[in-house]
């Protein structure tokens, strides 16, 4: 009788030990599990934050630049939606950069244009694609891809145009962004295909529209997007 108690006490034994095994077991199955849910939401979380790391790592590179080479003169902003914007003066004493009606940049504003290519150039965009290789292929099986843009905008004065070689303010402020364009390319050798214009006319003045010569200006924006791959193959 003894023995089948202690047989009995043993088999039940057994049988809890045997429970507590599978629980222990079940836990750390439970625990992997939520651990590999939140590691696959951070890097999804991650990945789809990339252009907003991307900007910042540039803004951050710009600054240090401005502030190592003393640029007072070059305004820098991480605007966040449009990009990273570059500002040059549009005068300096009473010269302008660009004469009234016309889209020939002033001599004066070349070496200012130089500088500003070279700190474009050195953030060697052209290789994001390489650097960042294992992200943006992430980004492509999820159906994104990476866009990267330098945006030139031109800007006008209010006044009407008087002479014949622009039709309007909107022609001329495009002929502008297109003049500082191609010295970025020429100066950057940076892809055609990274460059895009805009111009404004007279409707985004810089501070007061009365200020002629600084509404004669011309922005610079860079830009890393995330788009939609639109030329995917169907399953």
């Amino acid at each position: 009788m003894a023995g089948k108690i202690a047989n009995a006490n043993r088999s039940q034994s057994g049988g809890a030990g045997w429970m507590m095994t599978y629980a222990s077991l079940l836990t750390a199955v439970l625990a992997f599990f939520i651990l590999f849910v939140t590691r696959a939401e951070h890097e999804a979380a991650t990945t789809f934050k990339f252009s907003e790391r991307v900007k910042s790592i540039l803004y951050s590179r710009i600054l240090e630049d401005k502030e190592s080479q003393r640029l007072d003169w070059l305004y820098v902003e991480n605007t966040g939606t449009k990009g990273i914007k570059l500002l040059i003066p549009s005068k300096i004493g009473e010269q302008p950069m660009f004469p009234s009606e016309d889209d020939n940049i002033n001599p004066l504003f070349v070496g200012f244009l130089e500088t500003t290519a070279n700190i474009i150039k050195q953030l060697e965009l052209e290789k994001i694609q390489q650097t960042y290789r294992p992200i943006i292929e992430a980004l492509k099986r999820s159906g994104k891809k990476v866009a990267i843009e330098l945006t030139v905008e031109g800007h006008t004065d209010y006044l009407p145009i008087l002479s014949g070689r622009f039709k309007t303010n909107w022609d001329l402020s495009l002929a502008r962004s297109y003049q500082v364009m191609k010295f970025l390319q020429w100066k950057t050798a940076l892809p055609k295909e990274y460059f895009s214009l805009a111009g404004y006319g007279s409707f985004h003045p810089l501070r007061s529209r009365e200020k002629l010569d600084e509404n004669r200006r011309v922005e610079i924006y860079i830009d890393v997007q995330l788009i939609e791959i639109t030329d995917r193959v169907q399953s």
